[in-house]
């Protein structure tokens, strides 16, 4: 069954556009998950967030410098009692650090440490603990937040929180990051703290992007250290998560997870896990100080008026370094302030639920615009179409993060279309070779196979128009068609069938020596050589294809032997002339024909190979003066429909015979003939025809029509021209 490809391939490749575009949701091996993650961090590259003067957040750094003077970490805790002291003014003091054992150089350690005398023992162990010390200024303080480090390496509780918590919608619980247990400050600490936040960095690959407003251990909602302290430096006392399913929150019953969080008069917009998109800035935009420095007192108290402060370390020693998407390797304590930063400037990166599904659709409609452009327009029109799109799709996405700040992926669309281009060209072209296949098979059926190359190879050929060119024409036809047919009559398939198979051995001796068959005309074949492609010996190629049909013809009588009463016989009419080639026809359909005197006299010639009782029938034109072939002329005869005589020839391959003087005497013949001795003529037909020879019915047809000239001779001035008087 011929499948139709250019149907195939419409519709195939509509499907296939259909379903790399929904690639993105199927997301193999994460590799679209990189792809946004890439758009994203470009953005931020080109567009990082700015920091105004009025931002609150400041860094107090424990530095090399810092440990160079101070000495190496962890410090003695009268040493961070000193810096919260300093720090008092702050609106909130947080700790990006865990003190999980009590200090090492309490007084009270060094009693069992070292020998001394009763009174000393008994005044060291009378003294405060630098644990004591640090935890009172905590309290003194009123806004510390301390750190804690959430974990899977043991079961235990978090701190008790310090906080109130209202939900909206469905519990959070189930979206966010759940862990087994947490690594506490010592509980001293913990219990003057104004509260308590996870330094987690949540499940960020290499480069952090997001980091987490709540997780929870068993049924314990932990908030992160950067919400935790903007709840105390606002002076808030409660959380409010709101969640799919909330009031005002379309979810439609499906459980999608957070959708914000909410501190007072600040709302933190949030993953579906609760995680919070961190548009950063350069690290050196970040207030930092010196840990010493606030220590020693060289930055005044007053400097915190109003800041949020965060302890922290970019000592190389300490191991603590990061990579996000517009730096890397810089300390994990800037990270948590800039989370901090952007809440308190209300400048929040977003990714609403609705995002990818646009995306999807802006993927799913120019790949599919592609796709039919490539078919409509083909890859040069569709290349438009793809450049403008994903101008369109990159453009909307840099205006939607700079006026918006909502994280549009463009690259996905992007791959998706490029994708889709690619491949739909690749498949396109292909099914275009199997459609030009299919066509170049099915019109070798009526066309040559040079002009069916021609014109798969260029569609110029598809013109009307010709071209005039010395051809060589080739008429041919089953004689006794009628009678055939009456024989036929109760039973036409068969008739059809036998034509059929005559007609396919004929054109294939054609076809093999270079033809091109113009068209069958019943039981008739016309066909050409010397066009369309050129053929400098196309009149030796007709003569060789009228002989090799012949040969095909006899080969088919004897496999037909025995089923038919009769053989089959062709007779055949060639000449040469000029002519003109190309297409002819309406601008609607035309064919490759020819068209020219030279053409009908060739049709001419073959009604008259059966009055001549002949095969085949050359005119002059076609006459071949040095070839092995045996050519003999056998009249001058004026065709129906022309007055002008024309010298005509049969043509016999060198096995065919005749006796050394069989030339001479026939050439004599036709002399008599031409002079009107009829007489002497037909004593040279009774020699010639001595001994059966392949003009034998040649011979007998002009004794008959010496015998008429007998009765009634022509004029005196007759040439020995025959006007035919029948086609």
């Amino acid at each position: 069954m011929k499948k139709n490809y250019k149907k195939l391939s419409r519709y195939g490749l509509l499907a296939f556009a259909i379903f790399v575009s929904f690639l993105p949701i199927l997301n193999p091996l994460q590799i679209f998950t990189s792809l946004q993650n890439y758009s994203f961090d470009t953005f931020q590259r080109i567009l990082p967030r700015e920091v105004y003067p009025e931002d609150p957040v400041v860094i107090i750094d424990i530095d090399d410098r810092s440990l160079a003077e101070i000495g190496q970490w962890p410090w003695s805790r009268n040493q961070l009692a000193n810096l919260t002291n300093q720090a008092y003014a702050a609106a909130a003091l947080g700790f990006d650090v865990v003190f999980a054992e009590p200090d090492r150089t309490n007084p009270q350690n060094l009693i069992a440490s070292y020998s001394l005398n009763e009174e000393l023992a008994k005044e060291l162990a009378s003294l405060p603990s630098n644990d004591e010390l640090f935890a009172q200024a905590i309290k003194n303080h009123g806004t510390v937040v301390l750190g804690q480090a959430l974990n899977n390496n043991e079961i235990s509780k978090p701190s008790k929180t310090k906080f109130g918590l209202v939900i909206q919608g469905d519990d959070p619980k189930q979206f966010v990051t759940n862990y087994l247990g947490v690594q506490n400050n010592i509980k001293l600490l913990d219990a003057s703290a104004q509260g308590v936040g996870s330094m987690s960095i949540g499940n960020n690959d290499a480069i952090v992007r997001q980091l987490p407003t709540f997780e929870s251990i068993g049924d314990q909602l932990i908030p992160s250290l950067a919400i935790e302290m903007t709840r105390v430096a606002v002076g808030a006392s409660t959380f409010q998560i709101k969640s799919s399913n909330a009031s005002s929150e379309e979810a439609y019953g499906a459980q999608t997870g957070i959708n914000n969080i909410k501190l007072g008069p600040l709302t933190i917009p949030t993953t579906a896990k609760g995680n919070a998109w961190i548009y950063f800035t350069a690290t050196k935009n970040i207030s930092t100080v010196s840990a010493v420095d606030v220590i020693s007192g060289a930055i005044p108290p007053e400097f915190f008026e109003g800041k949020v402060a965060l302890v922290g370390t970019s000592a190389s020693g300490l191991l603590d370094l990061r990579s996000t998407p517009t730096e890397k390797n810089i300390p994990g304590v800037t990270i948590i302030a800039q989370f901090i930063q952007q809440i308190f400037a209300n400048e929040f990166l977003q990714r609403p639920d609705w995002l990818f599904g646009a995306e999807f659709l802006a993927g799913l409609i120019l790949a599919l615009l592609i796709t039919l452009s490539i078919q409509a327009l083909g890859p040069i029109g569709a290349l438009s179409v793809l450049v403008g799109g994903s101008g369109g799709i990159i453009g909307s996405s840099y205006y939607f993060f700079k006026s918006k700040l909502f994280l549009v992926d463009p690259i996905s669309p992007l791959i998706i279309a490029l994708s889709v281009y690619v491949a739909v060209t690749f498949f396109n072209f292909l099914f275009t070779e199997l459609e030009r296949s299919r066509v170049r098979g099915a019109f070798a059926q009526y066309l040559s196979p040079e002009m069916v190359n021609r014109l798969a190879e260029s569609s110029e050929s598809l013109v009307l128009g010709g071209e005039r060119k010395e051809m060589t024409f080739l008429f041919s036809d089953i004689r006794g068609f009628t009678k055939i047919s009456e024989q036929y009559k109760d039973d036409p398939e068969a008739l059809t069938q036998l034509i059929n198979q005559l007609l396919t051995v004929l054109s294939n001796a054609i076809l093999d020596h270079g033809g091109t068959i113009d068209k069958y005309m019943g039981d008739c074949i016309m066909a050409f050589w010397n066009a369309p492609t050129d053929q400098t010996n196309h009149r030796q190629l007709a003569i060789e294809s009228a002989h090799a049909m012949n040969n095909a013809l006899s080969e088919f009588n004897q496999s037909l032997e025995g089923s038919l009463d009769f053989k089959l016989e062709i007779g055949i009419g060639i000449n040469s002339g000029e002519c003109i080639v190309g297409n002819m026809g309406s601008d609607k359909r035309f064919d490759y024909t020819v068209l020219g005197d030279a053409v009908n006299l060739a049709s001419r010639l073959e009604g008259q190979s059966s009055n001549y009782g002949l095969n085949m029938v050359l005119g002059e034109n076609s006459y071949l003066k040095d070839s092995s072939y045996q050519m003999i002329e056998i009249d001058k005869i004026a065709v129906k429909g022309k007055s002008a005589a024309e010298t005509i020839f049969t043509c016999f391959e060198p096995v065919t015979k005749f006796a050394d003087n069989f030339m001479a005497k026939h050439i004599n013949f036709l002399e008599e003939y031409r002079s009107q001795q009829w007489d002497a003529a037909s004593l040279l037909i009774d020699e010639l025809m001595s001994s059966p020879n392949e003009l034998e019915l040649y011979y007998k047809h002009m004794r008959a029509r010496i015998d008429e000239y007998k009765i009634n001779p022509p004029s005196s001035d007759w040439e020995g021209v025959y006007v035919a008087q029948n086609k």
